[in-house]
């Protein structure tokens, strides 16, 4: 049923929302040659799908990680809702910023260490309990949740200005799938990697924890490298670029 409206919705709006918007894209074949060697979207595809996968990997274990120190299924469920909601509000609030500064780079580059950092951390929160109660969790769940939703829009929107004219259906596809993917592989792994009945104490997750964070700081090297090497004229939005070109041509041809 709720996908109902989905026959009634235009493919695109009457009028076009920018010059970019009805340039030819190219096809998923011309795409595809194009990606496998494009250097710059590989520094930002694997880290985005990475950090897609150990987000819900640790949202859909979040529970299990905290029950066995002693954390109630309700006290779990406000660490997520710190997740969630401290992320919605964080980009809601720098998606505009970035949106009209830019500074994709800057936030990638801001972001990405802090989700590392964050589940990092994270390992030793679930142990706090005795001493500091929920607070440790909740802290770094925020962190992680205002970093990780503020680089989601920042890293699909500018691998679409790095390869353009690649339709940005396939570049926001592939990176959402891998994402996905990669979430449904951590989790089987950090099932695997559980303590039995004799851990301490038992049951924990701490071993998975690990393997998340070891994953997450590898991940910081990719998009550290972005424009290093001499290879600063990649990293162009060249989607921008061909708005501003083109409002440049309509404006000699009205004068």
């Amino acid at each position: 049923m709720c996908a109902l409206p989905a026959f009634f919705i235009p493919a695109k709006p009457p009028t076009p929302v920018a010059p970019s918007s009805v340039t030819p894209k190219l096809s998923l074949r011309a795409s595809a040659s194009i990606l496998v060697s494009h250097v710059e979207f590989w520094l930002l595809f694997i880290p985005f799908a990475i950090y897609v996968g150990l987000f819900n990997s640790v949202s859909s274990l979040l529970n299990q990680v905290m029950a066995p120190y002693g954390y109630s299924e309700e006290e779990s469920g406000i660490a997520g809702a710190m997740l969630i909601v401290v992320g919605l509000v964080a980009g809601a609030i720098t998606s505009p910023i970035i949106d009209r500064t830019k500074a994709f780079i800057t936030a990638i580059r801001i972001a990405v260490p802090i989700i590392a950092l964050s589940l990092f951390v994270f390992i030793w929160m679930p142990e706090t309990r005795p001493s500091g109660g929920v607070a440790g969790p909740y802290v770094v769940m925020a962190l992680l949740g205002a970093a990780s939703f503020s680089l989601v829009p920042v890293a699909v929107e500018f691998l679409v200005e790095l390869t353009h004219p690649v339709s940005p259906e396939v570049t926001s596809t592939l990176a959402w799938s891998g994402g996905q993917v990669l979430g449904g592989i951590f989790i089987i792994i950090s099932g695997a990697l559980k303590d039995g009945e004799t851990g301490d104490p038992p049951n924990n997750m701490k071993r998975a924890l690990i393997f998340s964070a070891v994953i997450a700081l590898l991940a910081v090297v990719p998009p550290m490298c972005l424009g290093l090497f001499g290879r600063g004229e990649k990293l162009r939005l060249r989607r921008v670029r061909s708005d501003e070109l083109a409002a440049r041509a309509a404006a000699q041809e009205d004068a």
